[in-house]
């Protein structure tokens, strides 16, 4: 009876592991970060969102990669916290005010 019971328990708590691997999805999001505090701010920003796994900016192709679990948060809600942190995120535009409150490095051609 205690072999029954432990197969049963193993067999659900598995299952429930495959079942959150299907919601996992990677994205790469096109940004108009322009340098290493953009990048803080976003990761930051990010890696402690509920339902993101993980989030790394590469500074030189403005390229944003986010893992996340798709039933936990949407790729419109990810582009939105970049919006609301005054970057572009695809199509969405960064924020007017989030975008006027950044430092001049991390504005459109700042690095330049």
């Amino acid at each position: 009876m205690k072999k029954l019971m432990l197969l049963l328990i193993l067999f659900f708590c598995t299952t429930g592991l495959f079942a959150q691997k299907g919601n996992v999805q990677t994205v790469v999001i096109q940004t108009s970060a322009e340098c290493g505090e953009c990048e803080v701010r976003l990761e930051g920003k990010l890696n402690y969102t509920k339902g993101v796994q993980f989030a790394e900016l590469d500074v030189p192709s403005k390229q944003l990669t986010v893992r996340f679990n798709s039933k936990k948060i949407s790729l419109e809600d990810i582009r939105m916290i970049v919006s609301n942190l005054g970057y572009q995120a695809d199509e969405v535009p960064a924020d007017p005010k989030a975008y006027e409150a950044l430092p001049a490095c991390c504005k459109v051609g700042g690095m330049n």
